[in-house]
């Protein structure tokens, strides 16, 4: 949807916001559940906290004056969401479940090694080998520390600024900036197994 039909519902209300938001959900709601996902395994508690999301931008829609994309507003909302249930989250609550995905770029790095260095029966078990090394290292990632994790994934994979997270976490750019350091910190700790298994099957690529 068009930002600024979006901008002219919330101003006329009523019906008008009502048809905005359901379009809304049409075009956005696949996008969000799997960024949505990514943070939290689950993909039950997915589709509610995109659920919530919608409905925090119901009842913010008011405020949207159209200095950012739409959908970059409302990822803001649902990364504020996310945060939100990580830090409320009991222990025992689950987040995993047998669903999970790689992500696009380790996707891409996989389907790379795929046409250029994988040629024989060998290298295909070792490929397997590689993506499912990288499945249990997420898992106990996002599992165990699911907030470092998504913060993490926000920095690499989204591009997000120190301000911006800082913005999320609530936090002084200062503390921000030392908070990712942290998350890189874990980050390397949890993927030890699969980076010292990618040095060892394809050195060129753990450069």
């Amino acid at each position: 949807m068009d930002k600024q039909l979006f901008i002219e519902a919330c101003r006329e209300g009523g019906r008008r916001i009502e048809q905005a938001l359901r379009a809304l959900d049409l075009h956005f709601y696949p996008m969000l559940y799997r960024e949505c996902r990514g943070s939290v395994g689950n993909a039950d508690t997915a589709r509610d906290l995109v659920q919530e999301t919608f409905i925090r931008v119901w009842q913010r829609c008011a405020s949207f004056r159209g200095e950012s994309e739409l959908i970059a507003w409302i990822r803001s909302i649902l990364r504020h969401v996310v945060i939100d249930f990580l830090r409320a989250r009991r222990p025992e609550d689950p987040l995993d479940d047998d669903e999970g995905e790689l992500t696009p770029e380790v996707q891409h790095q996989l389907l790379r090694l795929a046409h250029e260095f994988l040629n024989t029966p060998e290298d295909l078990l070792a490929q397997a080998e590689l993506e499912a090394c990288y499945r249990r290292c997420r898992a106990r990632f996002e599992s165990e520390d699911p907030l470092h994790a998504s913060v993490m994934r926000w920095v690499a994979e989204d591009g997000l600024s120190t301000e911006e997270v800082a913005a999320l976490l609530e936090r002084t750019p200062g503390a921000t900036r030392e908070f990712v350091s942290q998350c890189r910190k874990r980050a390397r700790r949890y993927y030890a197994e699969w980076y010292a298994l990618l040095a060892q099957t394809h050195p060129e690529m753990a450069q």
